[in-house]
């Protein structure tokens, strides 16, 4: 009897991981490969309630060697220190193998003084950014996320006010 639970033993393991390297041949596993950034801000614009509208471009490279659906980018930017919270994509993003695509976010200022920091930070000519990103993935039925981060600068000028 003390023989046979060895080799018992080490069939259940290998049964179980084979189990489980089976369900995972669905998932993408170079989800490293997918890289957000800011291309630049479209447009910020007041509110009649006295909030603001930033619309930011993002986008989405695909470094990896097969084609990924993203249904939802999850972006909180933060712009010369000033956090301006979470906003999310309103349609998937669908990026080829080795390719790029870009996509619009929209930010909801709901408090004026926040906005109106951001605005005299546009009329210096460039801000620094920093943003998280979430991706949501759908592969193989099954919802992953990818996280990453970015930084760096983006030429506002054409926000300048005059």
């Amino acid at each position: 009897m003390k023989r046979l639970f060895p080799q018992f033993a080490t069939l259940a393991v290998l049964t179980c991981s084979a189990l489980i390297f089976a369900g995972c041949d669905n998932i993408p596993k170079d989800l490293a490969g997918l890289e957000v950034d800011v291309v630049g801000i479209r447009s910020f614009n007041s509110l009649p309630d006295g909030s603001h509208e930033l619309v930011v471009t993002v986008r989405c490279r695909n470094e990896t060697v097969r084609p990924i659906g993203i249904r939802e980018v999850r972006v909180r930017l933060t712009v010369n220190g000033i956090a301006l919270g979470r906003a999310s994509s309103d349609k998937p993003i669908a990026t080829q193998a080795l390719s790029t695509n870009t996509g619009d976010i929209t930010f909801q200022l709901d408090e004026t003084a926040l906005g109106e920091l951001l605005a005299t930070e546009f009329d210096r000519g460039s801000v620094n950014y920093e943003m998280r990103t979430e991706l949501l993935i759908a592969s193989g039925g099954q919802q992953l996320r990818s996280k990453s981060s970015a930084s760096g600068v983006i030429d506002v000028t054409h926000l300048q006010r005059n």
